[in-house]
């Protein structure tokens, strides 16, 4: 009973400031490594007829995705002004090479790509599908399809499957984070 109410707890108390570098952090190096079998996937995929041949360059949509599905996470996981604190530490976090209004305006195109994003998840329901139809559409994957696919617009649905399998091991695990740590807001 003691331990349920936190009194015994040995988790380590975390300043929201660090625990976002950390988790920006984490997060970037997981996209730069993961994004070489994300792009093989994609240009080497059998369900496709055609080769899209994504480059190194193209990590950077990639990362958007990821860091917009991580993103919607947080609100499963904290109460909703502490999203909002947390939130706000990770965008500046993640655009921190920039400053003054050159950060403003990369944080403004940022959340232009939410709102994007937020459509995907309204149409998609799962944060996971949001995150696999954002990137079939901004990579223009239907062009690459067979006909049948093509002309519905749609993705194949043994690609979609995969491409979400994959995508999973993107997302920040807050369950184990928060059981080591407790965010001190």
């Amino acid at each position: 009973m003691i331990k349920f109410l936190g009194l015994l707890s040995k988790k380590k108390k975390v300043k929201p400031v660090t625990a976002a570098s950390i988790y920006v952090m984490v997060l970037q190096n997981v996209i730069n490594e993961g994004f070489i079998e994300i792009k093989d996937f994609i240009n080497n995929n059998s369900n496709l007829e055609s080769n899209p041949n994504l480059n190194d360059k193209d990590v950077n949509w990639f990362s958007n995705v990821i860091f917009l599905g991580n993103l919607k996470n947080l609100e499963i996981y904290f109460e909703e002004n502490e999203t909002v604190i947390l939130r706000s530490l990770i965008l500046d976090e993640i655009h921190k090479e920039y400053e003054g209004n050159a950060h403003h305006l990369a944080i403004e195109r940022f959340l232009d790509y939410e709102n994007y994003f937020n459509d995907l998840l309204i149409k998609h329901e799962f944060m996971i599908s949001a995150m696999a139809h954002a990137i079939f559409e901004k990579y223009k994957i239907n062009d690459f399809q067979g006909d049948l696919f093509r002309k519905k617009n749609k993705p194949n649905p043994v690609f979609l499957t995969e491409l979400k399998n994959l995508l999973s091991h993107f997302i920040w695990n807050w369950e184990d984070y928060l059981q080591k740590n407790k965010l001190d807001f």
